[in-house]
Order: C-alpha cells, then structure tokens, then sequence
C-alpha cells in the first residue's frame, strides 16, 4: 500500500471536525457529497484499493461546482462560501501522495475552521473552533513528524496553542478593525424570529416548542411587571379573509407623546434573524440612531441583522399611545363578504355599546362566557375561519383570539390592528435580565379611540388571564404543558433551569465583552492611552507600539524556550539512574569513566541471573540517547524495565 495513505484517516478526521458545525447550513447533497466521498476514501484504504485517477477528480470537481452553481445561482454569502469549501474538503483527499498535497488539505481545514465566525460566533462555538484547530494542528505535526505516538502530536499541538494565545489576544485587541465584512461575503440567513410578513392560524402557537433565544434584556432600573413586557416588533393592517398582512407604514418623524406611565430605559442584546425588525416595549420614546420609528410605534434597523445587535431604548410603559389623529379607513377595511356570522355579532355589540372601550368590553365578555379554550391544538378552520373560531369551535392560540378581535372591532367600524411580538421572558437571576425565547411569542391588538389614540387589548387574557403571570405553564392545560416539555425531564427541571441561567449569563457576558468588540469601542481604548486613529502622530504611536510589542514577543518567546530546555528534567537519566542505585544497593558500583556498555558486562558477569534485564535496559539506554530515531515506545519501555528491576530479588 501507497505509504501517503496512512495518512489518509488522520486528515479526514481533521475535515470532518471542521465541517461538522457547519452542517445546519449546508445544503442536504453537500453533506451527502461529503459522505460518499470520505467513505469511499475510507473503503479504498481499508482495502488497499485504488484510489480515482486524474480524469475521474477533475470529473467530480466539475460536478461539485455544477451543484453549487444550481444551489445557489449567483448568490454570495457565508453559506455559498462554506458550501464551495467543502465540496473541495470532499475531493481533495483523493490527491495526497505528496507532502505538499498533503499540506494543502489540511489549510483547507483550517480554512473551514475559520469560517465558522461567519455563520455562528457563540461562546459554544468559539471552544468547538479551538478542539478543531488542536485536532487539525495535530495532524500537522503527524504529517511532519510521523515517528511519534498520537498524544505526543496533541500534546504538542496545545503547547503551540498555548504559545499564540497571548499574540492572539493581543491582535485582538489592538489590531485595527474593519467595519462589515473584508471581502463582502455576508452571514447566511440562518437565523430566525416569530413572525414574518404574515399572521395567519398556527404561525406563532408553531413556535410554542422553540426554546431558541430570540433576544436578551437588561433594564436601567427595575424590571417592569410582567403585564408590561410587551414586545412590540410588527403590525398587521390588512385582513383577506384568512391571515393578517403588514401594511407598510409612513415614518414617523416625531417622538410618541409623553404624558402618563412609567419611562423604562434598557438594553437589548438581539439575536440575528431574517430581517430588520428591533423588539421595543409599548410605547418606544427613544430608538438606536442608526433605525427608523414608523407611525405604527414599529420600529425597523437600517440594515438587515446578520450578527448580534446591541441597542439602547426608552419607553412609556403605559397600555395607549395618547391621542392620535383618526388613522384612515385602512384599519377598518375587511373583505366584501365572509363570516357573516361574525359581522352580525359585532353589529349587535355596536349596537348596544357604541363606544371602541365599551365595544372591545363586550367582545372581551363574549369570550369569557362562552367557554372559550385555550389551547395549542384547536380543529382546522373552514372557508369562514372567524364564524367556525367564534361560533363552532372556540379553541384556539393566541393568534385566533387576537385575529377574532381585531375582525369584530372592524366589523363595528371601529380602527383596529394586530401586533405581533414577544410576551414576557425568564428572569435570570445570575444576571438580573430578562431571557426572551422564541416560544414567548405572541400577538395582541391595538383599538383607536378619539381619547387614547391607540389602546392595547389582549383578548387571550380574557380566556387564559394566567398567561399574564405564569407564562405558559400558567394558560395550557397541564397535558399540553408536560408534552410540550418532555415530561421525563419534569423532576429535574429546577435543576436544568438553573443549568441554563448559569451558562447563558457567562455567554452574555462573553458576548458583551469579546463578541461586542468592535471599531468604536477598539477606537475608545485607543484615544483613552494618546493613541488616536484621527491623529497622524496615533498613527505613528500605534506603528511604534506594535513594533515594540512584536520584539518583546519574539525575544521574550526565545527567552522562555531556552530557560526551558535548560530547566527542562533529562528522564532518560533519571531513570537510568534509578537503575544505577538499584544495582548499588545490591553491591555492585559503577566508577567513574565506565561506559554503560562495559558496566553492562561486568554487573552480567557478576550477576548472571540478572544478565538479560542489564543487557535490555543498557540497550534501551543507548538507544534513547544516540539514537536519530529510537521509535515510539521505546522510552516507555525503558521506563517499565527499570520499575521493575529488582536485583535484591534473587531468580529461581
């Protein structure tokens, strides 16, 4: 067999270590590409099997490319990019019958390592990197210096890590930061939130079972009540019968009138999704710089949020806006015709009570006395989903009851809309934040009235009021609440619970201290010590410094290389001496200027019982010390005769 391959196992576990973080976002015939081809490899070596000649590489190269151009067109992000990585990781083991080849895999790997910060920069996600880079650094050092054992390579492979680490933090820190990306290549986007463009039956109750973060809270002062951690992100106006629809808004030059309730000040550390929507208490005040406030209270970034977003807000906790002017006949429209049942009914209400409040009362009393259920599960709708929610079923999410409402007020000729955002969150109580996850979806509706503008009324409170206090587990019945949390897992919830709280308080603070590291704060430290990106004479400080920094290193890394060696323990003669005073207390002495071969002979002759363990360990010895290449093993059998050489232990 081709030596090369022997090779071949240690450089597709390295591969296989860099792409597995990857496989979320490649496409399903990339990880299956992968698979066939490593497999193959994998049966050849095991089989001593040749592997594809030249035609049939540049074959499936060809192939390879052809799919990633059907897959993606003329797109380019971070996903395009690691997908063309490893269609190359999946063919390029097929040539490593020279070292160069050999080298170029493994690059590769390193390559696909450090596309991971494209797609995922978690605190999980940078330790994974490090035990790739360690696995891949080690068969490095295999490639190169095969004559050692597999621990020695990683052994190795740490100290060099270790070595860089202090560079690495240093270039961190100081090395000049770009703002966006260097060569274009945007994130993918892998990341999600609870709503999108549409609202419609089953679109928020789906995301029950998400425990994923959709964004974390820190708050100036208190914390605010639970029935005031309302989540603002979209409004739907537009209804066509079945599912609610965004209208784009104008925007709003103006803050929202002040007046009564509580101003709130927070942070919010949002995770990346598919577009620009931020997350806002009711009513927002004040929003980042670098976003949009629109009439609607939404309020919507610059740019679309490829990585965590850090951004600062203020606003009024209070349940209306104030007065507005009457928002136009849009948030009264509905279809020409459909759930007939549902019109009449509102018309009944309007009748009675003419005013939005005393209307929206009404409804809220509807559902209250009508047996309403609350429930993940409700029956599928027909062609009249408000009559069959309202008149026939009377089970639904909070997606039923808001839609429900919201049709009923506009069937009185009474402005309303939909809000879509986020209801509450966990309090961590390592951090003192508020951990919002995408199962804390929800959506409520806002009424207009001449005298509060626009009011919020949450009919799901009308039917399960315990969603306002104990979440979830508070409004599902325990049947739903148990399967929705894997009931096997209930007696060590509390114990899980503060798992988590512990792990994400260290990852925010991983992420507010490294991941949030950017130009401006780098620029703030600079400034802080006389070293100005604006300042010609910075520049040249900076330069100065970074030169300075790059000696110290070197010199102080050949300081500490040559204090080691000569610090460095020789265990080849400790334990040769071991053997030495072993063989003294049995009276037989070596003088000074007998070689070991000579002593060998004379301690054989004057104990011949002892011979051969004399003559194995002298010939362990030399070969350790004289040796180019004593083998693998070699020191630890040298070190196991010497431990159980006993001459005081005469042999039978």
């Amino acid at each position: 067999m081709d030596e090369s391959r022997q090779y071949l196992p240690s450089l597709l576990m390295a591969l296989f270590a860099a792409i597995l973080p990857h496989v979320p976002v490649l496409p399903s015939w990339v990880i299956a590409w992968c698979a066939l081809n490593w497999g193959y490899i994998l049966f050849c070596v095991s089989r001593s099997r040749p592997l594809p000649g030249r035609p049939a590489r540049i074959g499936l190269a060809v192939l390879g490319i052809l799919g990633l151009l059907v897959t993606y067109h003329t797109r380019i992000d971070s996903s395009a990019y690691i997908s063309l990585l490893a269609v190359m990781s999946a063919i390029k083991p097929f040539e490593v019958s020279t070292h160069r080849d050999r080298m170029v895999t493994l690059f590769l790997a390193y390559f696909i390592v450090i596309a991971g910060v494209l797609e995922n920069d978690s605190l999980f996600m940078i330790f994974y990197m490090f035990a790739s880079v360690l696995i891949t650094t080690a068969v490095l050092i295999r490639i190169n210096d095969p004559g050692r054992g597999l621990r020695v390579h990683f052994r190795t492979g740490a100290t060099i890590m270790g070595q860089a680490l202090p560079v690495m933090l240093v270039l961190f820190f100081l090395f000049p930061r770009l703002d966006g990306s260097l060569v274009g290549i945007t994130r993918s986007d892998t990341g999600v939130t609870g709503f999108s463009g549409e609202l419609s039956p089953g679109s928020v109750s789906g995301l029950v079972e998400d425990d994923r973060l959709a964004f974390r809270v820190e708050f100036d002062g208190d914390i605010p009540g639970f029935r005031d951690q309302y989540w603002r992100g979209i409004t739907f106006a537009r209804f066509d019968g079945k599912a609610w629809h965004r209208q784009r808004m104008p925007a709003s030059f103006e803050a929202p009138p002040g007046g009564s309730g509580e101003a709130a000040g927070y942070r919010v550390i949002l995770e990346p999704h598919r577009s620009r929507w931020l997350f806002l208490l009711d009513y927002p005040e004040s929003i980042p710089d670098d976003s949009t406030l629109y009439e609607d209270f939404t309020a919507l970034s610059d740019d679309p949020i490829h990585r965590t977003r850090r951004y600062n807000a203020v606003s009024r906790l209070r349940g209306h806006t104030g007065s507005t002017p009457f928002p136009g006949s849009d948030f009264i429209s509905l279809p020409g015709s459909g759930n007939p049942k549902s019109r009449a009914l509102a018309a009944r209400f309007l009748e009675l009570r003419p005013e939005p409040e005393q209307v929206a009362e009404a409804i809220l009393g509807y559902f209250k006395d009508q047996d309403f259920l609350y429930t993940l599960r409700p029956p599928r709708a027909g062609s009249h989903p408000v009559d069959d929610f309202l008149f026939e079923s009377r089970q639904g999410y909070c997606e039923h009851y808001a839609s429900a409402f919201a049709f009923l007020m506009r069937a009185a000729g009474i402005p309303a809309r939909v809000v879509g955002g986020y209801l509450g969150g966990e309090l961590n109580p390592y951090g003192n934040y508020l951990i919002v996850r995408q199962s804390h979806a929800h959506a409520w509706v806002e009424v207009w009235s001449p005298e509060k503008g626009w009011f919020r009324v949450d009919p799901t409170l009308a039917v399960a009021p315990g969603r306002a206090e104990g979440g979830l587990e508070g409004a599902l019945s325990p049947e739903e609440f148990l399967g929705m949390t894997q009931r096997y897992l209930r007696p060590f919830s509390s114990f899980i619970s503060q798992v988590r709280f512990g792990l994400d308080a260290f990852s925010m603070q991983w992420e507010a201290r490294f991941m949030s590291y950017s130009y401006e704060h780098q620029r703030e430290i600079l400034d802080r010590i006389g070293i100005g990106y604006t300042r010609r004479s910075g520049a040249v400080k900076l330069l100065g410094a970074g030169v300075v920094l790059v000696f110290l290193l070197f010199f102080g890394y050949l300081a500490f290389q040559l204090r080691s060696k000569a610090k460095k323990p020789d265990t080849v003669k400790k334990f040769y001496l071991v053997f030495l005073e072993k063989l003294a207390r049995a009276g037989i002495s070596r003088d000074c200027g007998i070689g070991p071969l000579d002593f060998a002979k004379e301690a054989a002759r004057r104990r011949p019982d002892l011979a051969d363990s004399i003559r194995e360990i002298t010939d362990l010895y030399i070969n350790l010390r004289y040796s180019a290449d004593p083998g693998e093993d070699t020191f630890y059998r040298f070190r196991d005769a010497v431990k159980s050489f006993d001459p005081q232990r005469k042999s039978a």
